[in-house]
């Protein structure tokens, strides 16, 4: 894995996941490879996914999505979160949920909300990460690109400023020989982000074939802050 940073033992690798899926489409290979070298991984969600009204819609057949729907859609997604990490090769305890606003990060962000970037600034402060893992601000989903610019101001606030893979999700590669890190990924890490993209049932009644299609035999990084 060609890298600014190469990843040992002593590494310890903070990933942010907008929402419950996304630890497993955007770097499902990556945390593999982290826990094989005996890195020390932990995966934040930022938030539970829970504002996702088109599937829960198929899957409970009701057109109203009202606070409590949500709330049952929520924990629902949190505990696939919790099975895809495991599936990864994580403990359970190695997932955190901040449950901050599906759909709502660009507005926590644009606030720069205390209470938001005081969970972020906590995160780093109590894991002393040596690698951040995180959504490219280039991704066209809001709350990825609104998930980077919270944790850069977490960073700044926190008086870090650490190395950074960030993955994309919602936008093609243009030149994907050409964007960055290339992890490539064993038959046996590509089975598992495959298992791991599973665990997410909710996701897949809708979009199973473009969900599962992310485990591909590479994955590629976005490098910056090179330490």
């Amino acid at each position: 894995m060609p890298s600014t940073h190469t990843l040992s033992p002593q590494d310890r690798v903070l990933v942010f996941a907008p929402h419950p899926d996304d630890e497993a489409l955007g770097c499902g290979g990556l945390i593999q490879h982290a826990v094989a070298v005996g890195a020390l991984v932990r995966v934040v969600f930022q938030t539970d996914g829970d504002n996702n009204p088109w599937p829960q819609r198929y899957v409970e057949q009701r057109w109203s999505i009202d606070d409590s729907c949500r709330q049952r859609w929520g924990a629902r997604r949190r505990l696939e979160a919790l099975r895809s990490v495991q599936t990864l090769g994580l403990q359970a305890d190695a997932a955190t949920f901040f449950g901050l606003p599906d759909q709502g990060l660009t507005r926590l962000c644009q606030q720069r909300d205390a209470a938001a970037l005081g969970l972020h600034v906590a995160e780093l402060e109590t894991f002393r990460p040596t690698l951040l893992v995180v959504p490219s601000q280039d991704d066209n989903h809001p709350d990825h690109d609104a998930s980077w610019s919270l944790i850069q101001e977490a960073q700044r606030l926190a008086g870090m400023d650490l190395p950074q893979w960030a993955y994309l999700i919602h936008r093609r590669w243009l030149c994907p020989e050409a964007s960055g890190l290339t992890l490539e990924l064993t038959l046996r890490q590509k089975a598992r982000k495959l298992a791991a993209i599973e665990c997410h049932e909710t996701q897949l009644f809708l979009s199973s074939s473009r969900f599962c299609g992310y485990a591909r035999d590479q994955e590629i990084f976005i490098p910056s802050n090179p330490a």
